[in-house]
């Protein structure tokens, strides 16, 4: 499914989505495709994460945008060097100004050596600044209210990459109780927190649907790092099934005929994939295994070893 609904426009027939496997992150035109392919290693499911169909697409800045009535959907990758903080200050700026009274809906983040240092801070807690700085700028002491679902993921190569969906406002942003919002994270954590909500939920085009943060083993504000992958598994399924119930999709998981569902699963070590695609077999069913896209890529925090996403549309 496209994560927006498409919308049926006769002279938009051009499409946005996210490729994964390439050689290097970029932007990247074919035809009437045109997308962001990641550098990030696919060890099982679809390869496309298709974005917005049926849309016109055109150039804004370094940005490739798509959109279709109220629906937009965007893309960009650029090459950087050293500190983090502005370069994804100027990206995140751009992304809000584009949306000319949108909705973030769900934001991707591709970050390059996530867990690397360039100077005196890592690559992650560096984009949290430039992304808190773009937020706070733009919303003031409100910005959190503005933090969609948002995923940040690591990158073997020099290309900051984003991809995000927006819409008509409305969409309702939840926590999970057993964790802390990430926007609230205490300073250990960085010197920024976080900019994004656990899940929303709402209406798109007449259709329901949430999405799910990028979800790992945390409670509180703390990695539940017993460094097993069973703890970190069973901690991460408990998360996403909290965040699903706050989001009125307790039956995500187990899925329904009624539901269109997608999720995406990153595993920090590429042998780990037999042990965690049957465990979640086990969990969704070969509907739901087959609906899933099983990455390699490095996680925020080191300790971490697995994190799972999903997009969800009642039908």
């Amino acid at each position: 499914m496209a994560l927006i609904p498409q919308m049926q426009v006769a002279t938009a027939t051009q499409s946005l989505s996210i490729e994964f496997g390439a050689k290097r992150s970029e932007c990247r035109s074919v035809a009437r495709t045109h997308g962001l392919r990641i550098k990030v290693p696919l060890l099982a499911g679809p390869t496309l994460t298709p974005l917005l169909a049926g849309c016109t697409v055109s150039r804004a800045g370094e940005f490739l945008l798509g959109t279709c009535g109220e629906n937009m959907a965007g893309v960009v990758s650029v090459e950087v060097s050293g500190s983090l903080e502005n370069p994804t200050f100027q990206l995140y700026r751009a992304l809000l100004e584009h949306l000319d009274g949108r909705q973030i809906h769900r934001v991707w983040n591709y970050v390059p050596h996530i867990n690397s240092r360039s100077g005196v801070l890592e690559n992650y807690r560096s984009f949290n600044i430039g992304r808190h700085r773009a937020f706070e700028e733009r919303f003031g002491t409100s910005c959190t209210s503005h933090m969609s679902p948002a995923s940040a993921i690591g990158t073997d190569d020099d290309q900051l990459a984003i991809a995000f969906i927006a819409g008509a406002p409305g969409m309702q942003h939840v926590e999970n109780p057993e964790q802390t919002p990430a926007f609230r994270y205490p300073i250990e954590h960085g010197p920024k927190s976080p900019s994004f909500s656990r899940g929303s939920h709402g209406i798109i085009d007449g259709s329901p649907c949430a999405f799910l943060s990028g979800t790992s083993s945390i409670k509180g504000h703390r990695s539940i790092d017993g460094n097993t992958l069973g703890e970190q598994f069973d901690t991460t399924i408990d998360n996403v099934r909290i965040v699903l119930a706050q989001m009125g999709y307790a039956d995500a998981l187990e899925g329904s005929a009624a539901l269109d569902r997608q999720f995406s699963i990153y595993l920090r070590h590429a042998d780990d994939l037999g042990a965690v695609r049957e465990r979640f077999r086990q969990i969704v069913g070969e509907a739901g295994i087959a609906a899933t896209r099983f990455l390699q890529a490095d996680i925020c925090r080191k300790e971490l070893l697995l994190e799972i996403e999903g997009t969800f549309r009642r039908i």
